[in-house]
């Protein structure tokens, strides 16, 4: 009986030292998370990435849209653009006061802007340069020699609408400044929404005469063509940007005007064929 008691007892202290051995080597490890082990946090959506609002005369539609998609490109930051007549467009963000960025399509529409407190005075820059033309259709058909003859009836003549379109303006000023607008007013065939509606009524034939920017005919050298007039009154115009007065992102909107009038930019303009330096 001896012997068993001794055998159980050994076999008792052997199934502990093993149960006290297997509690140590499963000894719970530390979780503590140093610096070098912690996840990295994805860093917060920036402000900068809403999309800007760009309120955009129509004559530089082509040339913008493609450097809102550029901008976009390289940044990662949509550009949402509407284009209209420049005093469309001032009068709705005005009204709303709402946007990011104006870039009407001549300057003195910025004028205007500036002059209801519309636009941040400081941050306007120019983007590229605006010369007014007489445009006809290629190979000038009807022999259009200068700004008398649209006063002619034979001729279809289309203009831009003033106070609603700077090239309206434009328009109007340069045949007061001659003394033809009473003349020629009665013979227009219509006024167009926008510097493109203009272009357009050229170039699908409801119009054998327009007035316009210089661009166009290099950009339909196969369509339209222009003829140079008087450079007392063709005064060269220029299309600006700046910055919304109600921006709620006032630098992401001064970024986009830089870069429109950063060499990459520009060189976007010169590829729709507008002037982008002016001495």
């Amino acid at each position: 009986m001896g012997s068993s008691r001794m055998f159980v007892a050994t076999a008792c202290l052997f199934v502990l030292a093993c149960l006290v051995g297997c509690s140590r080597a499963t000894a719970p490890v530390d979780q503590t998370v140093t610096p070098a082990t912690r996840p990295v946090a994805k860093p917060p959506t920036s402000a900068a990435m809403t999309p800007l609002t760009v309120f955009a005369g129509a004559a530089s539609k082509p040339a913008t849209e493609e450097a809102a998609a550029m901008y976009e490109a390289k940044t990662g930051i949509k550009v949402d653009v509407t284009f209209a007549g420049s005093g469309t467009l001032l009068n709705q963000f005005s009204q709303e006061q709402y946007g990011d960025v104006y870039l009407p399509g001549s300057d003195d529409f910025m004028d205007k802007a500036e002059a209801k407190g519309a636009v941040d005075r400081s941050s306007r820059t120019i983007v590229v340069y605006l010369v007014p033309e007489l445009l006809v259709e290629k190979g000038n058909p009807k022999k259009v020699k200068g700004l008398e003859d649209l006063a002619r009836k034979d001729l279809r003549v289309v203009l831009a609408e003033p106070k609603a379109v700077c090239l309206g303006d434009v328009s109007e000023e340069m045949l007061r400044a001659k003394g033809l607008w009473d003349s020629v007013k009665p013979n227009v065939a219509s006024f167009a929404s926008s510097c493109e509606d203009t272009l357009n009524a050229l170039l699908i034939g409801e119009a054998d005469a327009i007035i316009a920017w210089d661009a166009y005919p290099r950009q339909h050298p196969d369509k339209i063509e222009g003829i140079a007039l008087p450079k007392e009154i063709a005064k060269p115009r220029n299309i600006p940007g700046a910055v919304i007065t109600w921006s709620k992102q006032p630098d992401a909107a001064r970024k986009f005007i830089e870069f429109l009038a950063s060499p990459d930019g520009k060189a976007i303009y010169r590829k729709h064929s507008y002037t982008t330096e002016w001495k």
